[in-house]
């Protein structure tokens, strides 16, 4: 009941599809800035098309940025996976994508 509770709020559903479109705009963003080969996914699940096969790598820099981390995943070796929760805020996206770029730096470097 919380999560229909949750999810039926007023502007709740209108928040996480401007999250997504947020979210797809930026990683179309960094997909230009490192030469990669865009963004798909559907709401806030997406992936990034890397366009070589550093995932592995881009992931095991992402999960020692301490402390705070940042949590994704490479279901195969040329792209990565996120999925944010529902109730992730503008400001939550703007620093993944910060974070992320700063990641994709240090592992093509």
């Amino acid at each position: 009941i919380a999560v229909f509770d949750t999810v039926s709020a007023p502007g709740f559903l209108e928040a996480a599809n401007a999250r997504a479109e947020q979210l797809s705009a930026g990683l179309l963003t960094l997909s230009e800035k490192w030469g990669m080969q865009g963004e798909r996914g559907m709401g806030l699940l997406r992936a990034l098309r890397l366009g070589k096969g550093d995932g592995a790598a881009i992931v095991a820099a992402a999960r020692d940025r301490a402390p705070e981390g940042l949590l994704l995943n490479a279901p195969r070796p040329e792209l990565l996976r996120f999925m944010p929760a529902l109730n992730i805020s503008a400001e939550e996206v703007d620093l993944m994508l910060s974070w992320l770029d700063e990641i994709i730096a240090q592992v093509r470097k």
